[in-house]
């Protein structure tokens, strides 16, 4: 390979961008200290894994993979913002399958856009 060519790899999905709705205005979300913020993606995924959806029947190992991977998203304790990942298919749709139980069909399509790129137009 040249000098000239330049390769790009993925860089991962960015947990701290703001969650739009279909104006463009930043989603708005009560954080635990009562406060009103814009949604941030990786607080609707870690809501989403940590959320017990009614007939949720995820025995322990499941429900520790979805803990797991929400101390991932999480970050580290002491920073405000979300880390940058690269998540694998198997993470990406246990996020997808639990936001989908979890939130509205707004976000449950924003997330799966920032996981997957942007959804088809499915005309069925």
């Amino acid at each position: 390979m040249s000098e000239e060519e330049v390769v790009e790899f993925p860089t991962g999905i960015n947990f701290d961008q703001v969650i739009k709705d279909l104006n463009g205005a930043d989603v708005p979300y009560r954080a635990e200290e009562g406060t009103v913020v814009p949604l941030k993606l990786g607080d609707a995924c870690v809501q989403a894994l940590m959320a017990s959806a009614e007939g949720d029947k995820a025995d322990g190992i499941q429900k520790l993979k979805r803990y797991n991977l929400a101390q991932k998203l999480q970050g580290s304790s002491d920073s405000e913002i979300f880390p940058t990942l690269r998540l694998n298919s198997k993470q990406k749709k246990l996020i997808e399958d639990q936001s989908a139980l979890a939130w509205n069909t707004l976000i449950y399509g924003r997330i799966y856009e920032a996981l997957e790129g942007p959804s088809q137009d499915d005309d069925e």
